[in-house]
């Protein structure tokens, strides 16, 4: 579409993560940041200087790959008979086709977040039905708050400034109209948008409808857009 032209360009513009999978999609699924695992330890410059080379090096990956799609007119074939592979170095079909289930000992299997993913995606869309490959891509456009990649949510001081700071860069991008055409928005980001202001009413254009339902030690918060057409899902 043309508002997904226009977000591939202010990603390219402002060197920026885009995302993985269907641009054209049902859902729209924003985590926290994506897994990187980094070899030095954390908190030292080096640390900082490894993530932030690679938070670098995978937002122009990821819109040069959108912007190859583009030139080639690419379009997935989405064959689950295929023989099996996983290559990510398209945005669009990035990480699709592997075993679903837990990554272990080379086993070609996915994360455990991609599982969550692919539960969704099964109950929403297959009645059910569990596949034997991961294909949520099919259905869901999938990008994170924070475009710097992380192993695990650590609670460092430097690194909560540079969330803040690509949280901040990253607000003005969910501002653009590609953003709003999804009927259905999950913001899997646990507490990230209040520590780090980032108003989900406000760019999403919808209203919270003030009840915090729990689900076993989770929770999840429902907003919807004023015409009723769309819902945003807040939850951990």
């Amino acid at each position: 579409s043309n508002e997904f032209k226009k977000v591939v360009d202010f990603s390219k513009d402002n060197k920026l993560f885009l995302g993985y999978g269907n641009p054209n999609g049902k859902i729209l699924m924003i985590g926290k940041e994506h897994y990187f695992n980094h070899s030095i330890k954390e908190d030292s410059p080096e640390f900082y200087d490894e993530i932030l080379k690679a938070r670098e090096l995978e937002n122009r990956n990821n819109f040069t790959s959108w912007e190859n799609n583009f030139e080639n007119n690419f379009e997935p074939e989405w064959n689950p008979n295929q023989e099996f592979h996983c290559d990510n170095s398209n945005a669009f079909t990035a990480w699709w086709n592997q075993k679903n289930v837990q990554d272990k000992n080379s086993n070609g299997g996915t994360s455990n977040t991609y599982l969550h993913y692919q539960k969704l995606y099964q109950n929403i869309f297959l009645d059910g039905k569990k596949e034997e490959r991961i294909n949520f891509q099919k259905e869901i456009f999938n990008t994170e708050l924070n475009d710097l990649p992380a192993k695990k949510d650590f609670n460092l001081p430097q690194l909560n400034k540079f969330k803040r700071e690509f949280i901040e860069k990253r607000q003005e991008l969910f501002n653009l109209p590609f953003f709003k055409t999804f009927p259905v928005v999950i913001v899997a980001s646990g507490h990230y948008p209040s520590i780090y202001n980032f108003d989900i009413e406000k760019i999403f254009k919808v209203t919270w409808d003030k009840k915090t339902i729990p689900v076993g030690k989770s929770w999840y918060n429902l907003h919807y857009s004023e015409d009723g057409k769309r819902l945003l899902i807040h939850t951990r």
